[in-house]
């Protein structure tokens, strides 16, 4: 049998609460409380050394008149004070948004920690954070950090329901995890340009992906901000091949990857390809814009039965909407 809940199979009883950032939150404030060994790995992985957290606090979406709501804050009386700002995706709070939280951590004693949570790695949270605010240090942490956690956790609860409220809490957080999405069969197709992407140059797009093996996005509004599994190209009017994203990694400034490559200013993401896909038959773009970028599925693509990419789009969303 099988359990869906808004047309998602889930795996674990966090799922019923859905998959945005609070879902994460709540899933992770309520192991913190069930489970002693996860509580005192998470406090002394953000502080730097082991604590004592007995009798701590947990609070979830706790609101002050000074700094708003926090998403999870953990603290015992002149022990530590933490604060967790979470994120569903890649983004990483601002330095106002830290700082208010920073003002009413103020009067609090022991250790203080300001606690960035997102799908993005410590090297890109390093980059994008200060080091501290106010005289409290700033650390990021990744939803793949606090899946080790809780999985490295298991082997010293010291009861069955603790153990079981941490596999049901790594279980949640694979959903949260960047290109950890296996069970995907999506497809995001992209248009490639045949120009050359560096002005006096030669090199293009089509020659990043067929010559470099390698394909670059911004980490930015309208791109997707977790790599997918598969991407598919299209150039000629047609879709030319679909790839597995075998890895990726976060460049400021993709001319210092390959200077045949644009200046950038701006993180991306680098995928490396995996061997092309082509399709069975020559597959038309049809109705799409001619720059606009779409999800497949990936049999509506590489089976033969659909003319166009067009009609895989309608076709795949046709089927995302039967389930719901």
């Amino acid at each position: 049998m099988t359990l869906v809940v808004r047309g998602r199979s889930t795996e674990s009883v966090f799922g019923l609460l859905g998959m945005d950032e609070n879902s994460a939150t709540f899933a992770l404030g309520w192991v913190l409380e069930r489970s002693p060994v996860l509580l005192a790995r998470f406090v002394a992985d953000v502080v730097g050394h082991p604590l004592d957290v007995w009798n701590a606090f947990i609070h979830l979406q706790k609101h002050r008149e000074q700094g708003g709501f926090t998403d999870i804050e953990i603290a015992a009386t002149e022990r530590f004070h933490i604060v967790v700002e979470a994120k569903r995706d890649w983004t990483v709070p601002d330095e106002e948004q830290l700082g208010r939280y920073a003002v009413r951590m103020s009067d609090s004693g022991g250790e203080r920690r300001l606690v960035s949570l997102s799908a993005a790695p410590s090297s890109y949270g390093d980059r994008h954070l200060p080091s501290e605010i106010a005289g409290i240090r700033v650390l990021h942490r990744s939803w793949t950090d606090v899946r080790r956690m809780a999985e490295a956790c298991r082997a010293d609860a010291s009861s069955n329901e603790e153990k079981l409220w941490l596999r049901q809490l790594a279980e949640h957080l694979e959903e949260y995890i960047a290109v950890d999405q296996v069970n995907s069969n999506l497809v995001y197709v992209v248009s490639l340009g045949l120009n050359p992407m560096v002005e006096g140059q030669t090199h293009t797009w089509v020659d990043v992906v067929e010559k470099d093996g390698n394909y670059f996005h911004p980490i930015a509004s309208g791109w997707p901000q977790q790599p997918p599994n598969y991407i598919g190209f299209r150039y000629h009017g047609q879709l030319q091949s679909v790839h597995h994203i075998d890895s990726y990694d976060v460049v400021a400034n993709l001319a210092e990857r390959n200077s045949l490559w644009r200046e950038t200013d701006e993180d991306q993401f680098v995928y490396r390809l995996g061997p092309p896909m082509r399709p069975a038959h020559e597959i038309r773009t049809g109705n799409i814009f001619r720059n606009g970028r779409v999800w497949c599925a990936i049999d509506t693509l590489l089976s033969g039965a659909y003319a166009t990419i067009s009609d895989a789009r309608d076709e795949s969303q046709r089927r995302k909407e039967s389930i719901l």
